[in-house]
């Protein structure tokens, strides 16, 4: 691992563990999550993203999560989000997740914004298209709970 992505990996490291000592008394569910396949608008970017993160509910409608995997620009990418569900009901989890993500062309942390639907385990994120020469995409995990 570079100093680089060590330093990266640091900076989100940090920010989870600001934000989880303010959730230790209400979280109920922890979930792996399991990366793997994306789609997108423009060919030539990596569809298969294996990667592994964690994800866990810190109240009725937010959830945080962060990992790492091997991004779409096939290079390594560590993430955190924080996720606002608005719906929660019968196996389906629809919300919109804020964070960011590292691994991206000239951003250090990138920044992004998305809607994210999972049903039981499975999960789709959509990404806008950021840049010019970049793709929007699609992209499947799963969420096991632990």
């Amino acid at each position: 691992m570079s100093v680089s992505t060590f330093k990266k990996l640091a900076k989100l490291a940090v920010l989870l563990a600001l934000i989880l000592p303010s959730i230790h008394g209400y979280a109920e569910e922890t979930y792996l999550q399991l990366n793997g396949l994306s789609a997108h608008s423009k060919p030539g970017n990596n569809p298969i993203n294996p990667g592994l993160g964690i994800e866990r509910t810190v109240s009725e409608n937010w959830n945080i999560a962060g990992g790492w995997y091997y991004n779409s620009n096939y290079r390594g990418s560590a993430y955190a989000y924080g996720r606002y569900s608005y719906f929660r009901q019968d196996g389906w989890d629809l919300g919109i997740g804020i964070g960011g993500v590292t691994g991206y062309n000239n951003w250090t942390v990138m920044p992004m914004v998305f809607p994210e639907f999972c049903y039981e385990w499975i999960c789709a994120i959509a990404l806008p298209q950021l840049q010019s020469s970049g793709s929007s995409i699609l992209a499947i995990h799963l969420r096991i709970p632990l």
